[in-house]
């Protein structure tokens, strides 16, 4: 139901259908969640909790008048990251000299954000901007830390994941802010169900953590 809600969704995206592409939206993040539960032999409510952030942000970024429901969008989102990254690291805690290979990750993607994204945003969103992919990006980069640390490579998809939630957030600030794109809906949700869809496969994978 996941991949025929997604493959539905992408369709109504591409060819501006806006009443199945709501429904659809809707319907993507409790159909994850559902998808997650049956198939994480033990299932970890961090999951499910980012996964709910990640459908009331889904929610609110349908309102695409007002800045206040762009601004619940990335706090939700945000949380939802949080989550993740608590899910991720809640097994590996412990500090180790490779974390130093995401923080300069991290550094680059944010010099990026900085000189790239950010500068074309709204003022009032900036600072709440800056402070979310910062969040963004360490969803990725935890998985890609505890794949080094521990060689488990379920952590490798979740790692994945996390990169194209970084594309997928690219692609949408550029749609809003810069040069809109043909079909930058398509891609926007295309980069976004890789995303949360491979997360989840990663983290189910490792057992349901």
């Amino acid at each position: 139901m996941f991949f025929c809600a997604s493959v539905l969704h992408l369709v109504a995206c591409y060819f501006r259908l806006p009443k199945i592409r709501t429904v659809t939206k809707v319907l993507l993040m409790p159909l994850l969640c559902a998808l997650y539960l049956v198939a994480a032999p033990e299932w970890k409510l961090l999951v499910v909790a980012a996964l709910l952030f990640g459908w009331i942000g889904d929610i609110f970024l349908l309102f695409k008048n007002g800045r206040i429901f762009m601004l619940i969008g990335i706090c939700s989102f945000a949380i939802g990251h949080i989550f993740y990254i608590g899910a991720i690291l809640s097994r590996h805690p412990a500090p180790h000299v490779l974390m130093l290979i995401p923080i300069a990750f991290c550094a680059v993607w944010l010099t990026f954000v900085y000189k790239k994204l950010i500068p074309y945003a709204p003022k009032s969103l900036r600072k709440p901007g800056f402070l979310y992919a910062l969040l963004l990006s360490w969803t990725g980069l935890s998985a890609l830390y505890v794949l080094l640390v521990t060689q488990q490579l379920p952590y490798l998809i979740a790692f994945i994941g996390g990169l194209f939630f970084m594309l997928s957030d690219t692609i949408l600030t550029g749609q809003q802010y810069r040069k809109e794109l043909k079909h930058g809906n398509f891609y926007v949700m295309l980069t976004y169900i890789l995303a949360q869809g491979l997360i989840v496969l990663g983290l189910a994978l490792t057992g349901g953590m």
